[in-house]
């Protein structure tokens, strides 16, 4: 791949293609990505966590977002979202947002960065196992009845 791939924060001429990406991955509880939700969901990140928000970009393309948060009482950080769109799978965007969420976490002390995701979701599983996580639990019913969460966190020590 010629082209540079290069994280930085967020920003609000982002959203078209944020949109995009979520659009990409069917969502286990059947939500739809509508702009309006994008929008909500990008807000509420900003507003807990205003430094903790990631766009991957392949030339001048934003092909990856990442969201990720400093729990401070408890001194972990959660990874809530990492998506990148699909045709750029295996090209090390997604390594590349999580190599800047790890580094995130670790400026600000956290001890612990933790995600979920659907049981089912061998991919994302295999991902964070490759990146250091650990299943270490699972939620019943978390997305939908019959389906569970995993539970995966990475010790930053």
């Amino acid at each position: 791949m010629n082209r540079e791939i290069s994280v930085r924060s967020y920003c609000p001429d982002d959203l078209h293609y944020v949109k995009k990406i979520l659009s990409d991955y069917p969502s286990p509880t059947g939500r739809v990505w509508t702009k309006d939700a994008v929008s909500e969901m990008l807000s509420d990140a900003l507003k807990e966590q205003p430094d903790g928000v990631f766009v991957a970009e392949l030339g001048k393309k934003v092909v990856g977002l990442a969201i990720v948060m400093h729990k401070e009482w408890f001194n972990i950080a959660y990874l809530d979202y990492i998506q990148v769109k699909r045709e750029w799978i295996g090209k090390g965007l997604g390594h590349k947002l999580m190599q800047k969420c790890i580094r995130w976490a670790k400026e600000r002390g956290a001890r612990i960065l933790y995600t979920e995701t659907a049981k089912t979701n061998a991919e994302a599983i295999g991902f964070y196992q490759r990146h250091g996580f650990k299943i270490t639990g699972r939620i019943p019913e978390y997305y939908k009845k019959g389906l569970d969460a995993v539970i995966l966190a990475r010790r930053m020590g």
